[in-house]
């Protein structure tokens, strides 16, 4: 373990894209420097306040996104604030920083996580030393936490999440069902659709029809993230629902939201507009199998443990339908893929859930065949999510394709 952290570390170090250039980063890193620099949640006085992510309310403007995700951030700013270092557009050392003890350090967690997690679904030895570089590396989750995004947090939040829920069946213990609850709640607070996944996790607690000693402590501490998001929401914006979503907080003088034009999330699509939609956004050009092709695998095993397995069976059938419902928001309600961004950001909480079935891989790895083919979808899934490195913010200037413009960027870098 203390070797595989290491490694993870120094990765950790080089893997990082410092640069605040888009709508999205600076809108989180406003709501961060406004926090430390002025001691509220207002970012009119921000450096980033320029951002089209925002919303007017009450004659002044806010980050349209959770805060959460920026109240963690302002906790690693704050110390770098009072010795100096201050956040920029461009290159910035104190960006760099807030991304190594926040995102990457999430990151980090994740995939010791998912270590342990394996050891409690009793994966032999020879499996782990196989699975693990595959889930630190094989996937966009890596892309991910190169940059500041309440994604990756999410992503990592519900890999921690998921182990501790595993370890509280192992040893029946509740400080384990707190923490797993308390996780689950937390990726809900930073990304809003994925608290479907706190619930489900919770209806697994019931035993038969009843209420289990369990479910207290679970929803107690999930409910600590979720509170503090939704009081700090309504503080700010009068309601529960996300600001993101409330179009009047989108019109004000000097925004590209008017006349017409509306964010994601507001209107649904038809319901044939729906099924192109997502399934361009699963196999187009940004497709999010496409870019992590270990879920061919990984899918097919969720959908076989669901129907026959042993370990995860009853998990598997509610993940499945959570899964559904989590996508189907997405399909019906936006239309955008995600802005500027690499493959689908929005599906990448969904990656830890996926990538623990190639648990499944351990009963065919005698088999040569299975174990050839393996190696290759491994390798090209870690270049895949390399190259998202470069730029998890593709630019489309480059290329409409992500892939092709993070490719071209770095030859741009160079030549």
């Amino acid at each position: 373990m203390k070797r595989t952290l290491l490694y993870l570390i120094l990765i950790s170090l080089i893997t990082i894209n410092p640069r605040i250039n888009g709508w999205n980063e600076a809108s989180r890193m406003a709501l961060t420097q406004s926090l430390v620099e002025e001691h509220n949640f207002k970012i009119d006085n921000s450096d980033f306040a320029d951002t089209g992510d925002k919303v007017f309310v009450d004659g002044h403007f806010y980050s349209d996104k959770p805060p959460l995700p920026s109240i963690i951030a302002a906790l690693v700013y704050w110390p770098l604030y009072q010795i100096g270092l201050r956040l920029s557009y461009g290159w910035n050392l104190a960006y760099y920083l807030i991304i190594l003890f926040t995102i990457k350090l999430f990151w980090v967690f994740s995939v010791l996580a998912f270590k342990r997690a394996l050891s409690y679904l009793e994966v032999k030895h020879r499996t782990i030393d196989i699975l693990v570089p595959i889930f630190a590396f094989g996937s966009i989750m890596l892309t991910w936490s190169a940059t500041f995004n309440n994604h990756s947090l999410a992503a990592s939040s519900i890999m921690i999440a998921f182990m501790f829920y595993l370890k509280s069946k192992s040893e029946k213990s509740r400080k384990s069902i707190f923490a797993s609850g308390f996780f689950f709640g937390l990726a809900g607070a930073m990304d809003i659709p994925t608290g479907i996944f706190f619930i489900s996790f919770g209806l697994l607690l019931f035993d038969g029809w009843k209420i289990s000693t369990k479910m207290l402590p679970y929803f107690i501490a999930g409910l600590i993230p979720l509170i503090l998001h939704f009081w700090i929401n309504y503080s700010i914006g009068h309601t529960l629902l996300p600001l993101q979503i409330v179009p009047e907080y989108f019109d004000y003088e000097g925004t590209i939201w008017r006349g017409g034009v509306q964010p994601s999330g507001m209107q649904p699509n038809s319901g044939w507009d729906s099924i192109k939609y997502g399934l361009s956004s699963l196999l187009g050009l940004r497709g999010f199998l496409l870019y992590n092709p270990l879920l061919f695998i990984a899918i097919p095993l969720l959908i076989k443990e669901g129907f026959s397995g042993q370990r995860l069976k009853r998990e598997s059938r509610l993940l499945l339908v959570s899964v559904l419902v989590f996508l189907s928001y997405y399909f019906i309600y936006t239309t955008n893929y995600g802005g500027w961004s690499y493959s689908i950001r929005w599906f990448v909480p969904l990656l830890p859930f996926f990538m623990i079935y190639l648990i499944g891989v351990e009963d065919y790895l005698e088999n040569r065949k299975i174990r050839i083919s393996l190696g290759p979808i491994a390798v090209v899934s870690m270049i895949i999510s390399s190259i998202g490195l470069i730029n998890p913010w593709s630019n489309a200037d480059y290329h409409s394709i992500p892939f092709m413009a993070n490719v071209k960027q770095l030859i741009h870098l160079f030549f």
